[in-house]
């Protein structure tokens, strides 16, 4: 089982070995990985699949907050990594009150004069192997001429076995300082959708199977080497 710190350690040290030097827009110098896939099925690090059925998005707010996945060497610690999750739940950023060129609650909660996670869940309350429960997050008319553009692209919630998976498609992912973050995002929204169709949902009530990855270019910014690589010699 693969969880969301281990698969952060292995993805770094897979760039920082195998990653092609390149650049991309702005001229910025990175490393990068092409067309990358880690299935995470314990994300926080339970060890056990059926300790899913109970775990909360309470818990893992608590959890996260006392620094039980802080990591040596990694540039987001507790604090950030809670503000940044819990920025779910925060009505500010769902509506983009401080007028941000995107966040990610705002488009899946807001952007689009529609709640995309409620008609995910809807999708699934209605048909529990749907394939039709997904979310985006890029605006084709808004994004078109904007520099700054949403990594996170795609988001699809599937139930197979009585167990809820998260899938996401990152169109860039810087590795070193944000995949990390992310990772804990996705994975909420995850155990957030778990519960919420469990409150309605008739019948045995759904586990959660963690979060499929995918991203097209996955890197480090040279910027960030340095780090990147004492972050590994840390946790050797």
């Amino acid at each position: 089982m693969l969880s969301i710190n281990q698969c952060y350690l292995d993805f770094v040290e897979k760039i920082l070995k195998e990653g092609k030097e390149t650049y991309k827009d702005s001229n910025h110098h990175l490393v990068e990985s092409l067309g990358n896939f880690y299935i995470i099925d314990d994300p926080m690090d339970l060890k056990f699949r059926a300790k899913y059925q109970n775990y909360t998005t309470e818990m893992m707010l608590d959890d996260i907050k006392s620094g039980k996945f802080d990591i040596e060497g990694c540039p987001i610690k507790s604090d950030a990594l809670y503000q940044y999750v819990q920025s779910v739940e925060d009505p500010d950023i769902i509506n983009n009150t401080q007028g941000f060129v995107y966040t990610y609650p705002n488009r899946i909660f807001a952007h689009f004069d529609i709640n995309q996670f409620e008609s995910m869940k809807k999708r699934i309350l209605t048909a529990t192997g749907s394939n039709r429960a997904v979310a985006v997050t890029i605006n084709p008319i808004e994004d078109a001429e904007e520099e700054d553009i949403p990594c996170l692209q795609f988001l699809q919630c599937l139930v197979r076995d009585n167990e809820l998976t998260i899938h996401c498609i990152f169109r860039s992912n810087d590795i070193f300082g944000a995949f990390y973050s992310n990772m804990f995002f996705i994975a909420y929204l995850g155990l957030k959708m778990k519960e919420e169709v469990n409150k309605e949902i008739v019948g045995e009530k759904l586990n959660f199977g963690g979060v499929h990855y995918h991203s097209t270019s996955g890197h480090i910014y040279n910027t960030d080497l340095k780090a990147a690589r004492k972050l590994i010699k840390a946790n050797k």
